[in-house]
């Protein structure tokens, strides 16, 4: 048997899809012109801010 370091985590193995939409989504992103790039860049950072101020309260 085996000695696992207690430092280790054991996670069980997760099966990614290669073909999943978002995988698909960065392929086309990829080839896109770096003006657009930019614009879809500038776009996240601004959501990032935006969810950032965001006050989420559950009932």
């Amino acid at each position: 048997m085996k000695k696992e370091d207690k430092n280790m985590v054991n996670e069980p193995s997760e099966v990614y899809l290669t073909n999943s939409p978002e995988a698909e989504r960065l392929k086309k992103d990829v080839f896109r012109p770096d003006m657009e790039k930019l614009q879809l860049f500038t776009k996240m950072l601004r959501t990032n801010a935006l969810l950032k101020k965001a006050i989420i309260t559950h009932k």
